[in-house]
């Protein structure tokens, strides 16, 4: 019994050898982890540019600088450590009202290595998602109107919703920005959300309901502070006109796609924006020449600017349409291209500004420049032997004028100087120079008019992920002689 109790112990033992690798160096026989590719997309309308942020740190580090594209789109993968998380998108710009994304988009933690889906999206519906218990959210998807057919965190409401479920989702989201904006957390405007839909759908076959959204306001606040109270009135205003202005333009679609729609009316998108916010930049200049010139400006019907006035290539002046006291924050890109002679080399030169503080005292035209602390300045020439200038401002950096140019950027940071010099000489010492200038410009607060008919676009400096980002843009074509 003994032998026959070892020999059965004997090949036990070989049996798990082998099972484990044992026994002459076999792997281990577990799955190697495979990473999986996940596509997401930010919805306000699509949100360019914008920051996507991770609530697992191991996801944060594995895509420290991850934006939207000029789509909405984004991508990461999956890692050991990166399979759950969670997500809060701020910043960018709408591509649509071309407003500054003043809100954020929230997404439940989520594993998503094991999920059967290979996408996320994330729109003010997931963000009251993220609020609110998933009993009590389901019941307000359906109070509210919303009657899905799917998992919200993979609904695309441009791509695959009803021109009045666009609508419902682009009101929604303002409601909960301008109810953040008068002193209300997250929290507080889901749940007056939440209580409102009971009485009032937000969405109906007939558009946005004005009615829904101003019962949601009212129960905001019925439990604020006088000073909240103020705020929620102004901002119910807001909200309540470009409610209007939407549901009007649900009328005028045709068989349109209320995106196409607002996309090609630009003069609609100015009245949201003029009633979302309180000033807009109405007036652009580059190279002192002003923002009509510059978009009719073409290859074959160039603007003359004298070398004397080289400096002025690379300026910018902003005007708004409001006098207001205030400061906004802004990312500007500079891309120079300039062709020596007829048929000569062209050569590129790229700038980048992460923050410009442009300020006004009650006018309209800018009292004060700043390039605060912390601000990231790049330069680059595809000049031989030129250097690449980086520079992060030490401390606040004041300038004067009410323009912002390069050239008083590298007469102030040495590190600039060289680059930009090297240039500037190069098109001063040819007797002809076509040079093409695209100008990017991406305000935090205040909004280009739509009715000025710049483009959205993405700037970005080759191999530096951080200098990436989506702003106006356009581009003037000019004769140097």
């Amino acid at each position: 019994m003994k032998n026959r109790a070892l020999k059965w112990s004997t090949l036990a033992s070989a049996i798990l050898l082998t099972a484990c690798g044992g026994g002459g160096g076999g792997g281990s026989s577990e799955t190697p982890f495979t990473p999986k590719t996940i596509s997401g997309t930010a919805v306000d309308f699509y949100l360019a540019g914008a920051d996507v942020d991770f609530t697992n740190s191991a996801c944060k580090e594995a895509n420290p600088n991850l934006k939207t594209d000029e789509n909405g789109k984004f991508t990461f993968k999956t890692t050991a450590n990166c399979q759950e998380t969670g997500f809060i998108i701020t910043g960018g710009v709408d591509t649509v009202t071309k407003l500054p994304f003043a809100g954020e988009l929230k997404v439940k933690p989520i594993n998503y290595q094991a999920s059967s889906t290979n996408e996320i999206v994330a729109t003010p519906l997931t963000t009251l998602q993220a609020e609110l218990p998933e009993a009590e959210f389901q019941n307000v998807l359906s109070q509210l109107g919303f009657n899905l057919n799917k998992d919200v965190t993979t609904f695309d409401p441009i791509a695959e919703g009803s021109n009045n479920q666009q609508a419902a989702v682009f009101v929604l989201q303002q409601i909960l920005i301008q109810l953040e904006d008068s002193g209300l957390t997250t929290e507080q405007a889901a749940k007056a959300i939440q209580t409102a839909a009971a009485s009032a759908p937000l969405l109906t076959d007939l558009g946005v309901n004005t009615t829904a959204v101003t019962l949601i306001f009212n129960t905001a606040a019925q439990s604020a502070s006088d000073e909240v109270k103020t705020a929620l009135e102004e901002n119910q205003a807001k909200v309540e006109a470009v409610t209007t202005i939407i549901n009007t333009a649900l009328t005028s679609t045709g068989n349109a796609k209320l995106e196409d729609y607002l996309t090609g009316n630009p003069t609609v998108i100015a009245d949201i924006q003029d009633n979302i916010v309180s000033a807009s930049y109405s007036e652009l200049s580059v190279a002192n020449k002003n923002i009509q010139e510059i978009i009719n400006s073409r290859n074959d019907a160039r603007l003359s600017v004298d070398k004397n006035a080289i400096d002025s290539l690379a300026q910018v002046k902003f005007i708004l349409n409001k006098a207001i006291t205030d400061t906004d924050s802004i990312k500007l890109g500079f891309r120079a291209t300039a062709a020596i002679g007829q048929n000569g080399q062209p050569e590129t030169l790229t700038a980048y500004i992460s923050n410009v503080n442009v300020s006004f005292d009650n006018n309209i035209a800018i009292s004060k420049i700043t390039i605060p602390a912390g601000a990231v300045i790049e330069i680059e020439t595809t000049l031989a032997n030129s250097i690449k200038g980086s520079f992060e401002v030490a401390q606040d950096t004041e300038f004067t004028g009410d323009s912002i140019s390069l050239s008083d950027l590298a007469n102030k940071f040495t590190a600039l100087r060289e680059p930009y010099t090297d240039y500037k000489n190069l098109i001063t010492s040819s007797n002809f120079v076509n040079a093409d200038v695209s100008v990017f410009v991406a305000p935090t607060k205040y909004p280009i008019s739509a009715t000025l008919g710049l483009n959205l676009g993405t700037f970005s400096i080759p191999n530096k992920p951080a200098t990436a980002f989506s702003g106006m843009t356009t581009t003037g074509y000019f004769t140097i002689q």
